[in-house]
């Protein structure tokens, strides 16, 4: 077992370090940021993946795993990777389109559970400003790029993905997530 680089100092540990020290081996702050960002992942996946949702978390928190030496924050915030494999990682599920299970009813308390969820995902939402409000919608429910939202928007790209990273941060603030 490897030292761990952050010791137990980790819940007061920025998102980026936690990243770095996960690169490092450290098992502690692999679950120190899934404890921050669990229940974020999960709703890009049931949202996007259906019922995928379980494999596509389990996919996207391997991928953090193996591939956090390879973020970059030169490139943007801890909390837009996160979101961001979370949601290849759902729209890589929902492609492999496996057959429905066999239910005959979905349980009521999911349905109610994810009605609630949308909810206050969508109430979070209308609390962002218009710009920031629409890049992250254009970006994950159209699953439509930064250049094509620069695009769509008229605006340059370099605009689009600070609207894009304000708007994830203010909205894991609103959710109750930490923001990076």
């Amino acid at each position: 077992m490897s030292a761990e680089p952050l010791g137990r100092a980790q819940s007061g540990a920025s998102d980026a370090e936690l990243v770095r020290a996960i690169a490092s081996g450290s098992e502690l702050a692999f679950a120190e940021l899934r404890e921050r960002y669990g229940s974020a992942v999960a709703r890009v996946c049931r949202a996007v993946a259906g019922r995928e949702a379980e494999d596509c978390e389990q996919e996207v928190f391997a991928r953090i795993w193996s591939k956090a030496a390879l973020f970059d924050p030169a490139r943007g915030s801890p909390a837009a990777w996160l979101l961001t494999l979370a949601r290849r990682a759902a729209l890589n599920a929902r492609a492999r389109g496996r057959p429905p299970l066999p239910f005959a009813d979905p349980p009521r308390d999911t349905a109610e559970t994810a009605e609630l969820e949308s909810f206050w995902l969508d109430a979070a939402l209308a609390r962002l400003p218009e710009r920031e409000r629409t890049v992250v919608e254009l970006a994950y429910y159209q699953d439509l790029s930064e250049t094509a939202i620069a695009t769509r928007l008229r605006v340059p790209v370099g605009s689009v993905k600070s609207w894009k990273r304000r708007g994830l941060i203010r909205l894991a603030s609103l959710l109750g997530e930490d923001s990076p």
